[in-house]
This record gives structure tokens, sequence and C-alpha cells, in this order.
């Protein structure tokens, strides 16, 4: 009785691992799926998995960890023919699955349909043996003890038994289910199933240039379908990876051959990698191509010519100089009159030293949608380059201001100090006090020793003597070593008759800097002042060794006065 027991529970365990009569009609087609993929890294060493074709493209769902890392890999099908990983569609470290495309040169490959049902608690599943097993090897039989659904639409199975990592899980009509998980633990009595759904709906995005799961699998990726997330997934990897940029835009290019961008970016590439000819035959070819953008184009060669030529160590390519960077510009506001030609014509214009021309080109934008302080700034600077009267500057300077709200926004302190100083050169000096003043106040009084000396040379020239004292100090408090500040503070404190002071700050002066020959003299000064003549003397002399033009005037007066 016995005997009989042990082989009844022999031939039911037996049966476990035969599948069901219905599934042998698909077995032997979704083994032609199966692939081997095989991973290697920097370092050289081989992984090796498993995956399974999804779609006659070449398209591969396979695990993550052993593409982590990964330089390059190949797919081999089930009759052993090797085919190169093309790119990578997509990957989830958290999820541990990774989406492949294998390049298979048009070869319509062998895959295996997704299964779309739901598969609730107790159905019955089957379990593909290794790609490389005996083609003779049948599927393991096993039951869903658990399903679960993650991001509302996916299912996350556990099966009744353990099972080879990524080995394919069947659905009774022999369709994918999806790839076995590695065991959380080792000797785990059960298996986990992701949904093949969600790793085939793992896709690259405009934004995925900074992905790390991306990133930590160093082969090229698969270019988002979308134009404009193409691009935009292009402009990312060229600022934060540039391995593979030059792939992404031939791609670009080839898949979306009426798009100008497409050309913009490889002859930008080109001048990059210093391939100035590649990028003028680029160029050119663009230039001949109709259904092309020529005003971009124009634009684009315009800004390459001029960025070249703003380098020192430039040697002038054809005629690629900054006549034929203006020129370039002009022809893109021939083709397209837009207000960003005309900001560059004026920038072009500046490094040709036309100056009054390029001021003229950055006022004319005031009526345009690029109407900014800093337009009115770029044109302050040529103005000052071309000597225009100083009123015509500080006109200018208004207008940046009037492009900000009142009260003026910390924003607009760089045009406040900017216009202040026009205002002193122009000899206006309080008013210049008041916009120093103002500068202070936006940047919450967090100003440089720099800052307070300026304010007090002007504020001498208004006779504010308090207040230049106190500026200063000031200068003196945040750059104590700084000889110059104390030498000013002499000569203002004996200005202003406190003789003790002036000593005090000259003498500070003189120690720091032994050669600063106006301090000797102002210390002479003052010490002379304080009826220390033979000390005076000797700092006085000390100024005309120095080179000091002043100083022997001075001595010869004290002596003249014995």
């Amino acid at each position: 009785m016995k005997q009989g027991k042990y082989f009844l529970a022999l031939a039911m365990a037996f049966m476990a691992y035969v599948p069901s009569a219905h599934s042998q009609k698909w077995v032997k087609k979704a083994r032609k799926a199966q692939v081997t993929v095989i991973a290697r890294t920097q370092d050289g060493q081989l992984r090796e998995t498993q995956g399974v074709f999804i779609d006659h493209e070449g398209t591969v769902v396979t695990d993550y960890d052993t593409m982590r890392d990964a330089i390059g890999a190949s797919i081999l099908d089930a009759d052993g023919k090797e085919y190169p990983v093309e790119c990578v569609a997509g990957a989830s470290a958290l999820y541990n699955v990774s989406k492949l495309k294998a390049a298979t040169n048009g070869k319509k490959t062998n895959f295996l349909e997704l299964s779309g049902a739901t598969h609730g608690d107790g159905t019955e599943v089957y379990v593909m043996p290794s790609p490389k097993s005996d083609k003779k090897a049948i599927c393991q039989t096993d039951t869903i003890a658990r399903s679960e659904v993650f991001k509302e639409k996916f299912g996350y199975l556990t099966l009744g038994r353990q099972h080879t990592p990524n080995a394919a899980v069947m659905d009774a009509e022999g369709r994918l289910v999806g790839l076995v998980q590695p065991p959380a633990k080792e000797g785990a009595a059960t298996s986990y199933c992701m949904d093949a759904k969600y790793t085939a709906s793992l896709a690259v995005s405009a934004l995925d240039a900074g992905n790390d799961d991306l990133k930590s699998i160093r082969i090229r990726k698969a270019l988002p379908w979308k134009e404009a997330d193409a691009l935009t997934y292009i402009y990312l990897t060229a600022q934060k990876d540039t391995t593979f940029y030059r792939q992404y835009v031939e791609e670009f290019m080839e898949r979306y051959p009426g798009n100008t961008s497409g050309y913009v970016a490889m002859a930008e590439y080109l001048v990059g990698k210093g391939d100035l000819q590649s990028a003028k035959s680029t160029y050119d070819k663009a230039l001949g191509n109709p259904a092309l953008k020529a005003d971009e184009i124009h634009f684009s060669l315009s800004k390459t010519i001029y960025s070249l030529n703003s380098s020192p160590s430039y040697e002038t390519f054809g005629d690629w100089d900054l006549g034929k960077s203006l020129a370039e510009a002009n022809a893109a506001y021939d083709s397209n009159p837009l207000p960003i030609y005309v900001n560059q014509q004026a920038e072009c214009l500046y490094a040709l030293k036309r100056y009054a021309e390029a001021a003229d080109k950055f006022v004319s934008l005031a009526g345009t949608n690029l109407r900014s302080p800093e337009v009115f700034l770029y044109a302050v600077q040529c103005k000052k380059d071309a000597q225009a009267p100083q009123e015509e500057i500080i006109a200018l300077l208004d207008s940046a201001l009037s492009c900000y709200p009142t009260p003026y926004p910390v924003a607009a302190a760089n045009t406040v100090i900017v216009r202040a100083k026009a205002l002193a050169d122009a000899g206006r000096y309080r008013e210049a006090v008041k916009g120093f003043n103002d500068f202070e106040h936006l940047n919450a009084g967090k100003v440089t020793a720099n800052f307070h000396y300026e304010r007090e040379q002007l504020e001498i020239k208004c006779r504010m003597y308090p207040s230049a004292l106190n500026d200063i100090e000031s200068a003196i408090r945040l750059a104590p070593r700084e000889p110059l500040y104390h030498a000013e503070a002499a000569s203002l404190n004996y200005r202003v008759n406190d003789i003790e002071q002036a000593i005090r700050h000259a003498r500070q002066a003189t120690e720091l800097d032994d050669s600063f020959g106006d301090a000797h003299r102002i210390l002479g000064v003052c010490l002379n002042q304080a009826g220390k003549r033979d000390e005076a003397l000797r700092h006085l002399q000390r100024a005309v060794e120095l080179g000091d033009t002043m100083a022997q005037g001075i001595i010869d007066r004290i002596k003249a006065g014995e």
C-alpha cells in the first residue's frame, strides 16, 4: 500500500513538469523567439542571461542587472545567429528589466506576442526551458500563487516554485506573460514574474538624457520617436553625455531630413571637434536644400564664425572672418527679419569696431520682443567705445532702468550702478551718490570695500565729508590690509583737520607698503602739521626716493620756513 502511494506521488510530481496538451502546439514556435543576451563590460567581463524577442524588428526584453555598466552587448537567436545590440530602448533598475534593440539589418525576427489577459490567483502558466537547453526540453507547469497590480495596469506575479531567472513565462495560448525575476534570497521556495507588458512599455523620453538607470548602461540609447522629443533629448545629451551625440544627430537627420535643426546640430558639432572643412560642407549642403529653413542655417553659420573669431588662437579658415559672420547675419535677416538676427548683426558690428552702427542696431531692438535692460546696456557700451556724448549714454541707461518695475528689483542693481558711474563721469556727483545708495540698498548693504572707496571719492567732490569718512572707514573694515584705503583715510582726515587720525592712517599705509610714495608724502605733511619736522622730512625724502613728484616741493617749503 505504501509502495502504491509512493508511485502515485512520483507520478503527480512528474506531471507537474509536463505542460498541458494544448500548450504543446506553441512550444516549438515560442522557443524560436528565445535569445541569449551577452553583455560586455569595460574590463572585458562577459555576462550572460536570457531574453525574448517581442517583435519582428529585433526588440528584446531581458533583465537590467546583466546590462548594468555594459559597454556593448550581443543577441544570440535560437539558430545561433548573433546580432549586436544597436541601442537601449528602455530600462528600470527598480524593476530589474531592460529593453534592447538588436541590429538585424532588416531581417524579421521570430517573436512572442504579449499576453493581454489578466492573470489571477490560481491561473496555470508555463515556464520555458533555457534557450540553450535540448530542443526537446519541455515547459514547466506552475500556478500563480498571488497576483498583484503595480502602476495601475501591470501585473507582478508570485509563482508556486523556484525557476531560472529571466526564463519566459507563458500563458495557455503561448503568449508571453513575463520574465522570471532573480530570487530575493538564495533557496527561496517561490519565484516572481514581472509583467512583460511593463518592460515593453519602457521608452526613452525627451528628458532621459540624465536618467541614471539608462546612463548606467553605457550603450547608445534609442532616440525618442516624436520629432520634438528627439530634439530635446539631443540638446540635453550635448550637455550631459557627448559619447553618442553624433550618432543621435545622424539618426535624427536620417529620420527627419526636412528638419533644419539636424543639419545645424551636426555642423556645430563638427566645429566643436575642430573639423571646419566638414562643418562647411554640412552648411553648404544645408543651404542647397530648399526644404530647409535658410535663415536658421545662415544664423547658425554667423554665430559659429563669430565664436571662432572670438578665440585668440583661431587661425582664419577660408573666408570665415568677422566680415563673413556679419554677411551671414544679414542673409539670415533678409531671409526672415527676426529680431534675434538684428541682435546678431549688432554683435558682429561691435566686433568689427563699427560702434555707432552697432549701437543703432541694439537700440532698434527696443521696439521688439527682445526689449530688455541688456539691449540698452549693450548700446551703452557701443556709445562709450564710439566716444559719444555722456548725456546720450545716460539717456540709454534711463531707458534700461525703465524696463524694470518700481521700486526696482534686485535684478536692476547692475544697471543702477552703471548709471551712477555714468552720472559721475558727467560731473553730476550728487545724483551719482544717490545711485550708489540705491545700489547698496538693492544689495541689502552687502557691498565691497572698493564700492565704499568709490562712493567716498564722489562724496568728497560734493563736500559730504561725514559720509565720506564713514565710507572710507567701512572700506578699511572690509579690507584692513589695503594701504590705499589707509592713505585715503589719512588724506581725508587731514582735510577735516583731524591730524591725529590722519597720522595714524598714514603710518598704517606705510607699514603695509613701504614703497607707497603717496603714503609717505601724506604722512610727512601730517607730521609737519603736528610739529614733528624732522620725522616729516624723513618720510618726505622717502617719497622723493620713490618717485613722488610733489614731495620735493613740500620739503623745499618746509626748509624755506626755517
